[in-house]
């Protein structure tokens, strides 16, 4: 049966796990990261993850019996240094290319140790690492290096060194993956216990297990000097774990690059596998991560092919998010109405070849999207776009939102709303029925009040400071009377607006490194952390108008928000439940951890110098979006389907849920609209 964390839910400053630790001047501390909120965020992970017992054979059901207790004993082990790891259970599983694959699992206390190490550690070893790697780091992912493969094969890289680490998680000398962490960490005693879990793991001072919650960040970083060794002279490598390819212009630079490769890792104690290792032209073809590249294409590797792929061009087959691009997307999150591509960089163009979006700069293609891999395209103020591929991209169903610096809509260009004659019928009478309206509005300002309150306490968690208190305690108050209200829906603005001012002094309070937040003020954002805000709810409203329209709902037709031209009222209504979790608390993750720096920004107006009315820079712009979109494609528990999913299938759920809330209110039932709800 499913178990929770009793007594108190997993501690950070972020939801979903995220953590405030980070890089910093003194780096991360054992007596920082064995704290116990630290330890509760990491047996959160671990019962997320799921899993077997350990080597003692206590599973998650046993240890969840008395999980403070535990916590709190595990907590004063590690930071008095009489903590001992238990033994490892060894567990065999079959490999995709034949073989055997064998994981060695920790004890469960152990994984709650590793993991919340692993919270702490992990962003401050992660932005030092070479971008080649792909594997097991945040943002990152096998669609990405696929799509890395299909954009240098693009640019000239056709021939392909194609190799793996032999026995690679078994041979990493600890004595060598010690001697690099040193310089980086500088608590004696946090070394000394990833010194003590490499004593228990391995024989012959070798070996990381796979299995253990830490192996993946240590052996990423033990292998980052072999990626920058190979980075070199026309090489183009891409590695996901112990997988890698060397793409390059021409045979002889491939097989240098192989040799290359062979001598870096001898310098680490590692070696090829020379049995799995080969020098291939695109044309031939090879595979990959489980996918074929063969000339242009890149298939996934299916029990049945697919027959659409011989008509898809070069990369049409995953829409692109890569940094050198200057684009990003969540093509990576299997949800359907969730893949979105930005062109953001100025001299880029929007085009259309045959059934393929394309972008194009000085005349030359960076890449083709088949339109049926897009759900919506972000334009920024200095890309351009054809009328032609305007009105094409339009009509193929991919709306087209044209921002300006400050991520506000300028336009959007989409095809005639889908024919749902009944249920926008169905949603104008709920919206023009008071107490309809006020029992669909009721649930939002709830949710919303909630959710302010909710994101409140996760950050005073650790701060305690008193006013944030105070201001949890008035949202309680707030709440009640939300739910105590008349069905009248100026009531429940007005008690929405006096959380509202409940909650904005305290969340400022909450923002670090030296960034100031004294009210909230939407247009024109007087300043960086105000713009964030609106870029961030401009992101989650346009992200709203597609999940609306794809459950047949009617854009402009709202219930907290009056219908007027030109307003996507519904969408509106939706995101209010959603700004606390998404772009209130990224907002304060961007700022916090250093995602967003004062160089990002510059004066605005009409003439640039307005220091009052503040935009992001290029660089600022694809900062912003690079954090939202590692944001949104966290999982978060859903209360409709119960699952764990992405939070924009959560979206298009409650999208699901207010339509659904809709028609039972035409049937003359009562609404039961569930609005998500975090938790604290």
């Amino acid at each position: 049966m499913p178990i929770e964390p009793q007594s108190k839910p997993a501690s950070a400053d972020f939801p979903q796990g995220e953590t405030a630790l980070g890089p910093g001047p003194a780096g991360p501390s054992l007596a920082a990261l064995a704290a116990p909120d630290q330890l509760w965020a990491g047996w959160a992970r671990v019962l997320a993850n799921g899993g077997a017992a350990g080597g003692d054979g206590l599973t998650l059901e046993e240890f969840g019996i008395n999980t403070p207790a535990r916590i709190t004993a595990l907590s004063t082990a590690l930071r008095e240094g009489s903590y001992r790891p238990g033994r490892l259970r060894q567990v065999e599983v079959p490999k995709d290319r034949g073989g055997v694959r064998t994981l060695r699992i920790p004890a469960i206390v152990d994984r709650v140790a590793q993991t919340a190490l692993l919270q702490g550690l992990g962003p401050w070893l992660d932005p030092l690492m070479h971008p080649v790697s792909f594997a097991y780091r945040p943002g990152r992912s096998v669609p990405q290096a696929v799509r890395r493969i299909a954009a240098l094969r693009n640019e000239g890289f056709v021939w392909v060194a194609e190799t793996d680490v032999d026995e690679f998680f078994d041979s990493i000398p600890h004595d060598r993956l010690l001697t690099r962490l040193a310089p980086l960490i500088g608590d004696a005693p946090l070394m000394d216990l990833i010194a003590l879990w490499l004593e228990a793991w391995g024989e012959a001072g070798k070996g990381v297990p796979q299995g253990a919650p830490l192996s993946p960040l240590l052996a990423n970083w033990y292998l980052d000097p072999v990626d920058r060794a190979t980075s070199q002279r026309g090489i183009r490598p891409v590695r996901y774990a112990d997988d890698l390819v060397l793409l390059a212009r021409t045979e002889d630079r491939a097989r240098a690059a192989l040799a290359r490769l062979r001598l870096a890792l001898g310098e680490e104690g590692l070696q090829v596998n020379e049995e799995r290792t080969r020098v291939v032209p695109f044309e031939r073809g090879f595979r990959f991560l489980g996918h074929l590249f063969v000339r242009g294409l890149v298939l996934p590797e299916t029990d049945t092919p697919d027959a659409t792929a011989p008509h898809l061009a070069p990369a049409e087959r995953d829409t692109l998010r890569d940094a050198d691009l200057g684009l990003a997307d969540a093509a990576h999150n299997p949800a359907p109405g969730l893949r979105i591509l930005y062109v953001m960089e100025p001299g880029r163009e929007l085009g259309l070849r045959h059934r393929a979006v394309t972008v194009e700069e000085a005349g030359r293609e960076l890449l083709a999207i088949h339109v049926d891999r897009l759900d919506r395209i972000e334009l920024g103020p200095h890309a351009g776009v054809s009328g032609a591929a305007l009105r094409g991209i339009a009509a193929a169903g991919v709306p087209i939102a044209l921002v300006n610096g400050r991520g506000q809509t300028q336009a959007r260009v989409a095809r005639p709303m889908a024919e749902r004659a009944g249920l926008h019928l169905a949603q104008a009478r709920a919206a023009l029925d008071p107490l309809a309206a006020a029992a669909l509005a009721r649930a939002i300002v709830a949710a919303r009040v909630h959710n302010q309150r909710a994101l409140l306490r996760r950050l005073n968690r650790k701060r305690q400071d008193a006013e944030v208190t105070v201001a949890c305690l008035g949202l309680n108050k707030a709440l009640r009377k939300v739910e105590r209200a008349m069905l009248d829906v100026d009531e429940l603005r007005g008690h929405e607006g006096a959380a509202a001012a409940l909650f904005w002094p305290a969340w400022g309070r909450c923002l670090e490194q030296g960034w100031r937040f004294e009210h909230r003020r939407r247009r024109p954002a007087p300043d960086p952390v105000n713009l964030v805000l609106g870029y961030l709810a401009a992101l989650l409203g346009r992200d709203l108008d597609v999940a609306v329209e794809r459950a047949g709902l009617h854009p402009g037709f709202g219930v907290l928000h009056v219908a007027r031209d030109g307003a996507p009222a519904c969408a509106l209504d939706l995101i209010e439940p959603l700004r606390g979790p998404l772009v209130e608390a990224c907002t304060l993750y961007v700022f916090n951890n250093r995602n967003m720096q004062r160089g990002h920004f510059r004066p605005g107006g009409p003439d640039g110098t307005d220091a009052a009315r503040p935009e992001l820079t290029q660089e600022g712009a694809k900062a912003l979006i690079r954090a939202w979109e590692g944001w949104v494609d966290r999982s978060v528990l859903s209360p409709f389907s119960g699952d764990q999913v992405s939070w924009r299938r959560l979206m298009a759920e409650q999208a699901q849920a207010f339509a659904a809330a809709v028609r039972r209110l035409s049937a003359g039932e009562p609404a039961g609209l569930v609005c998500y709800r975090m938790d604290y």
